[in-house]
């Protein structure tokens, strides 16, 4: 989502919710995107922006007072907030808002800081966080692969599998990049129209422990090529270099030869073994503990 500025259109109007959430799971985020989506064919509409945090807020940008007006008493705006009462909100406030001032500035070297997220070119692909664009791709590859993929992951809803459930993921790994709590790099073919391998360095914690857990999967064409060990190298020179983190923290089920061999290659230790650990596909099973220690 892009920050919104209509400096040519003054006076335009703005519907503000902010809320406090109790519960943000991903039938809420769902229902959000889909009254968002909603607001955006209606007449009047000019755009959006949302921050999530301690507070969430959401404001939307409307060319007249009859069009803010219009979705502030929307029957799906009304009703969304309706649930939520009974289900996600501590507390909510919508308010209607006239813009009569809008100074704005973007960068001429915005290309320059792009680079804010990675992007890793190795010798047969990119490794990058996902654009918002790029969610069909990896709508593409869990579809794909599903059946492959089902015996290492947890149980999955259908609704894990839509295009809009992709979208909100890609959302999330951008904010969880920027908040510095955990990092998706896909590797992609060189001209990034598909997917070859996934990896999710994820619960990211500073201070005196400097480390996260990696998780990983590939596609079964890809399967004996060095595809997962090359995607892995690249970001786990990233993570120690760039985002200074020292211990990666790895698992994988006794039968996964595959993924030990991986993480073997990579240099990981064993540190044990921890029974009934994650429940995989319907059953808990046991992994073996491992580390990459760059201190």
């Amino acid at each position: 989502m892009n920050v919104f500025s209509s400096p040519n259109t003054l006076p335009y109007f703005a519907v503000l919710l902010s809320s406090k959430l109790l519960l943000s799971d991903l039938t809420y985020r769902i229902m959000a995107e889909k009254t968002l989506a909603l607001a955006k064919d209606l007449p009047g509409y000019l755009g959006a922006e949302y921050a999530a945090g301690e507070m969430d807020v959401l404001l939307t940008y409307w060319q007249t007072r009859e069009a803010a007006d219009a979705w502030l008493n929307h029957d799906m705006q009304r009703r969304t907030l309706s649930i939520g009462e009974s289900f996600w909100y501590e507390e909510y406030s919508v308010k209607l808002l006239e813009v009569k001032g809008d100074v704005s500035f973007k960068n001429a070297l915005q290309e320059l800081h792009a680079s804010r997220f990675p992007r890793i070119e190795t010798e047969r692909g990119i490794l990058k966080v996902l654009e918002e664009a790029q969610a069909s791709l990896l709508y593409d590859y869990i579809n794909e692969e599903k059946d492959f993929l089902a015996p290492w992951e947890p149980l999955r809803s259908e609704g894990y599998y839509s295009f809009d459930t992709c979208q909100l993921r890609v959302r999330e790994m951008r904010r969880d990049f920027l908040e510095d709590t955990g990092v998706v790099l896909c590797f992609l073919t060189p001209n990034e129209d598909k997917i070859l391998a996934y990896s999710n360095y994820s619960n990211i914690i500073r201070g005196v422990f400097q480390a996260c857990n990696l998780g990983y999967s590939l596609r079964e064409s890809e399967q004996g090529k060095g595809i997962m060990q090359e995607a892995l190298s690249a970001g786990l020179k990233y993570l120690h270099k760039d985002l200074r983190i020292d211990r990666i923290q790895a698992s994988y089920m006794p039968r996964n030869v595959r993924s030990a061999a991986v993480l073997d290659k990579l240099g990981f230790d064993i540190e044990g073994t921890a029974r009934d650990y994650l429940k995989i596909n319907g059953q808990w099973e046991n992994h073996i503990l491992t580390a990459l220690t760059l201190r």
